[in-house]
């Protein structure tokens, strides 16, 4: 109940100042650079499985940018800025565009909107896909869209019974909130090798094929060559997009080192950024720190919404999800630095 109050008090707000054009007086007070954070571009078929919340589509991204050119806000990549604030300086008028995973759609969907505008962008990229491996949340994602969430989650509760049964019995009518308490479930309630045997089983079992997904729906190596080439910045983003808190320091190291070696490969030049997976503060954790210090990452993006200034820390910079359902003017008001103002003043809006 308090989230969707809320989320409608944003919405609101976020309405009323767009309209009377009333945000453009918060940007002069604005205190940090703002990074958006997306996933897919437009709706190709070969995603259609992907859930809605992680899309955008191709029109509606256009007209953002246009909005944000007009508004006079230009755009940086998750380096430039880090080089920004380093310096010291916190550009008033930069926005910083992120787009997670290492989707085909960022290259032939993306790309074009970004030489349209003149913009650029930061691409993060988990490289198992690269390789023919589909990590389980991809094959949830993809049986669900084929089964539902209330079937798919008595077939689950069935099959691991114990306490992760319990959960799954009796989920809440609406399909959203039921999808997201078997994610959750599966996150943090099962073992890493039962959930992804049984998530592998029923994805076979359906007629999933790893490596022809992986085909339609993953950047290949070229595709990351060509973004690279066009001035889009490519950063890590693990091997198979696991909840790095889950894993000992060891396999930490293993799944983000192997991601900088794939990009490295592919490019021909290491990279300096990297984005948590899921992106919570929980999802991490000091040994994954530790490993990005040790490996010379010059920064990490998390999912934690906010602004970054020069007292951010590089290795935990903040972002603000963007999808299909958010309102432009909501998505405008937050690179305005609307939201961050009421949060200093003890209305936060976000969570």
């Amino acid at each position: 109940m308090k989230h969707t109050l809320k989320r409608w008090l944003r919405r609101a707000l976020a309405a009323t100042l767009h309209a009377t054009g009333l945000r453009r007086l918060f940007r002069a007070q604005r205190r940090g650079v703002p990074v958006l954070m997306f996933h897919n571009v437009g709706k190709p078929a070969s995603t259609d499985y992907i859930p809605g919340h992680m899309k955008l589509d191709d029109a509606r991204l256009g007209e953002l940018l246009g909005q944000l050119g007009r508004s006079g806000y230009g755009t940086l990549t998750v380096g430039q800025m880090v080089e920004a604030l380093d310096r010291g300086e916190c550009p008033p008028d930069r926005v910083v565009l992120t787009f997670d995973d290492g989707y085909k759609d960022n290259h032939d969907r993306l790309l074009p909107l970004l030489r349209e505008h003149r913009a650029t962008a930061t691409v993060f990229v988990q490289t198992g896909p690269m390789h023919g491996h589909i990590n389980w949340l991809h094959h949830y994602f993809w049986v669900l869209h084929r089964r539902g969430p209330h079937a798919l989650g008595e077939e689950l509760g069935r099959r691991l019974g114990g306490e992760a049964a319990g959960k799954l019995r009796g989920l809440p009518p609406d399909p959203v909130a039921a999808e997201y308490r078997i994610k959750r479930v599966l996150k943090y309630d099962v073992s890493a090798a039962d959930r992804d045997r049984l998530l592998d089983e029923i994805f076979r079992a359906a007629g999933g094929d790893d490596a022809e997904l992986a085909r339609q729906v993953w950047l290949s190596p070229e595709d990351c060559r060509a973004l690279d080439a066009a001035g889009v910045e490519l950063g890590a983003h693990t091997v198979n997009h696991l909840v790095l808190s889950s894993l000992d320091r060891a396999t930490q190291r293993a799944e983000i080192e192997g991601s900088l070696r794939d990009l490295r490969q592919w490019l021909g030049h290491d990279v300096a950024s990297f984005a948590y997976p899921y992106g919570r503060s929980w999802d991490y954790n000091e040994d994954t720190l530790a490993v990005l210090r040790e490996l010379g990452l010059r920064s990490a993006i998390t999912a934690m919404p906010g602004l970054n200034d020069v007292a951010t820390g590089r290795l935990e910079l903040r972002r603000i999800a963007v999808s299909e359902d958010v309102p432009l003017a909501e998505i405008l008001c937050e690179v305005d630095g609307v939201f961050d103002w009421f949060a200093r003043r003890g209305l936060d809006l976000r969570s």
